[in-house]
């Protein structure tokens, strides 16, 4: 009985740990028109087993040098429960829409606000129904530029979702990342983010992101 007990608690355990990585590959049209597009890999604990890969693809508009805004789709596989011996997936598809504003406070230092919306999708799986959700995100961050080279970024992201009638609080995101430029319109963006869930459950995520921007005018 102990161990069964054991077994089931094991299964439903989030990891107190993960490490996200991703690539953006933003495609650069002209100055106003951008199509960005992420891939995403994140991990159940600390091993390379995969918890999640997502891919987003949208289409991006600049309206001035401070506004944005965009729209797109993304497709998630996320494992049903925290076993590696499970190998069953959820899907699910959302459509998302997103504001941008950002404004340099100095020459050096840079803020940025980014409102997100999300209409979900999930696919039924062995242990749950299909069912939608709405969720929104709000993002506020601070880039520090120290060089050429180096610059740190700090951003908090809170969530909720509105599913089964009703508003609940989704997760909360804190995200330090420290930022090496290769050039112009290449980056690598290492660091920390703590991670908290509903129920007061928390992770601590080592993040690692690679950005290269690709135009299609070398001029710009």
């Amino acid at each position: 009985m102990a161990a069964v007990l054991i077994s089931f608690k094991a299964l439903a355990q989030r990891p107190s740990t993960g490490i996200w990585a991703n690539v953006q590959l933003p495609l650069q049209l002209n100055n106003k028109w951008q199509i960005p597009a992420d891939f995403n890999y994140r991990t159940l604990g600390n091993s390379v087993t995969v918890l999640q890969h997502l891919h987003r693809i949208g289409l991006r508009y600049n309206f001035t040098k401070n506004w944005s805004a965009a729209v797109g789709a993304a497709i998630a596989y996320t494992r049903t429960n925290f076993s590696k011996q499970n190998n069953e997936f959820a899907k699910e598809f959302r459509y998302w829409q997103e504001v941008n504003y950002k404004t340099a406070l100095t020459n050096k230092l840079q803020t940025q606000v980014r409102i997100r919306t999300e209409e979900r999708s999930f696919s039924a799986t062995s242990t749950k129904a299909s069912f939608h959700a709405f969720r929104y995100r709000i993002k506020p961050q601070l880039l520090q530029k120290f060089s050429e080279k180096w610059g740190l970024l700090a951003a908090d992201e809170y969530m909720q979702q509105h599913t089964n009638n009703k508003w609940s609080f989704d997760q909360n995101r804190f995200i330090l990342n420290g930022i090496y430029y290769f050039n112009k319109t290449s980056q690598l963006q290492a660091g920390y983010m703590w991670l908290r869930w509903p129920a007061h459950s928390s992770q601590h995520i080592l993040t690692l992101s690679f950005l290269k921007t690709i135009s299609l005018h070398a001029k710009q």
